[in-house]
Order: C-alpha cells, then sequence, then structure tokens
C-alpha cells in the first residue's frame, strides 16, 4: 500500500516525476517521507535533489525546514519545486537562498549522430571505475552494481581515458533523466552532444521520454540540450541551505 501511494505522489509531481519516480519504482536510492495527514509527500533522492507532492500544508514545510535546512543531514538536501506557497515559505527564512533550474522537454532526434574522432561506447563493467568528475554515475548511483543493474550511459574514450560521459542520472518507467561531464582538457570538441546524443537515442529505443535540467546560470549545458533535440519548457525554483 505504501508503495502504491508513493507512486501515486510521484506521478502527480508537478515540478518532476522521474526523480520521485527513481525512487517509488526502486529503481534508485532515496527516501520517502508523508506529512502528519497523508496528503503530501516528499521525495528525497540519493543525489540530494527532493521534490515535494501533494497538498503541502505549513506545518510540513516547517517540519521540513527543522529536519533537513536547520540540521546537518548525512547527504544534502536540495529542495526542487514550482509551488509558489512552498516558495514563499522558505524565502522568508533568514538561511536560505533560492535559484531557477531550467526544465527541456525532448523534440526530435538529430537526422544523425554527430561525428566523433573517439571511439564512444556504452558504461561497463570494464570503463566505469575509469569514469570521473562531478557529474558522473557516482552523483546519483549509490554504488557501481546497482547503477550497472538499473543504469546506462555512454563514454568517449582517448586510448583508455574516459574524456567524457553521459549517463542515466535518474531512472523511471517512463523517463531516463541524461547527466553529462567532458573532462576539462578536452571541452570545446563537441563531446557532450556526441554522449548525449547517444544517450537519447538509447532512451527512445527504450520507449522512454529523455529528460534534461540544469541550473539557469549553466550556459554550457543549455547549449548541449538544445544541440540534441530539447527544448527549454519550464523553470523550477531551487531551494537550499546558504
Amino acid at each position: 500500500m505504501i508503495a502504491i501511494k508513493s507512486t501515486e505522489f510521484a506521478r502527480n509531481c508537478t515540478s518532476n516525476t522521474v526523480y520521485p519516480l527513481s525512487i517509488a519504482e526502486g529503481f534508485q536510492d532515496g527516501n520517502v517521507f508523508f506529512s502528519d495527514d497523508s496528503k503530501a509527500a516528499l521525495f528525497w533522492h540519493y543525489c540530494g535533489f527532493a521534490y515535494l507532492s501533494g497538498r503541502v500544508e505549513e506545518s510540513f514545510l516547517e517540519k521540513i525546514y527543522q529536519e533537513y535546512f536547520e540540521k546537518t543531514p548525512d547527504r544534502r538536501f536540495v529542495l526542487i519545486t514550482d509551488n509558489s506557497k512552498v516558495i514563499e515559505f522558505f524565502s522568508n527564512k533568514d538561511d536560505i537562498v533560492t535559484d531557477k533550474r531550467v526544465e527541456y522537454r525532448f523534440g526530435d532526434l538529430l537526422q544523425s549522430s554527430p561525428e566523433c574522432k573517439y571511439k564512444v561506447e556504452p558504461i561497463s563493467e570494464s570503463n566505469y571505475d575509469r569514469i570521473h568528475g562531478n557529474i558522473v554515475p557516482t552523483f546519483s548511483w549509490s554504488c557501481k552494481e546497482h547503477f550497472l543493474k538499473n543504469g546506462f550511459g555512454f563514454v568517449a574514450l582517448d586510448v583508455d581515458k574516459v574524456i567524457a560521459v553521459a549517463f542515466s542520472a535518474a531512472v523511471s518507467s517512463d523517463e531516463v533523466d541524461i547527466g553529462v561531464e567532458t573532462d576539462e582538457n578536452y571541452r570545446h570538441q563537441g563531446l557532450a552532444k556526441v554522449v548525449a546524443d547517444r544517450m537519447c537515442r538509447e532512451i527512445i529505443s527504450q520507449g522512454k521520454k529523455p529528460v534534461w535540467a540544469h541550473a539557469i546560470a549553466n550556459e554550457g549545458s543549455k547549449y548541449t540540450a538544445l544541440g540534441v533535440g530539447f527544448l527549454e519548457d519550464r523553470v523550477n525554483t531551487v531551494i537550499r541551505k546558504k
């Protein structure tokens, strides 16, 4: 019953569904907390992203503030929302800062994949441990085994060195959110576009929708998203502790 209830709230989350569903459907690690009246739910993903769904009352928001902003949780807590009531509540807190996050919807695949002088291959047991950076599988997956079982992605290689990666940052039965990182010594060569395009094609072949989002100031991510077929859809508010 709890799993069914979690899935219902996740599917009805207006700011994002793939991260809440990744938890509710058991693809990825995270936590689900219900309000005392069971009319709202908080989804807290392993990566630290958190989403609210349902009829959120101030008492639930105050509990969230005390537990995840005033205290120091065991992992980061970044609340992402489009709910004006939630935004207003946290905007009145002196120790809270807000930012904007651009969300995209997918349009059409490129007519042909971008050319690449480097080898591109799926993420596997043989190359996983050579992936390093900030937005890489370890960002949103608790361990290699879990990722290789429920996630997927692609790497670009310069001989044996992983120089770019695109991977499933969040997975649900309907959508896949794409995370991308390029080694700083190989940027401005279109590698992010190459691996992101491979991800979009794989996601669509699985019968799912590609998802993309980034902090509003991240022009590089915007350029890559638009370059592989995404269209700007909406803007969410990001709430975090100073």
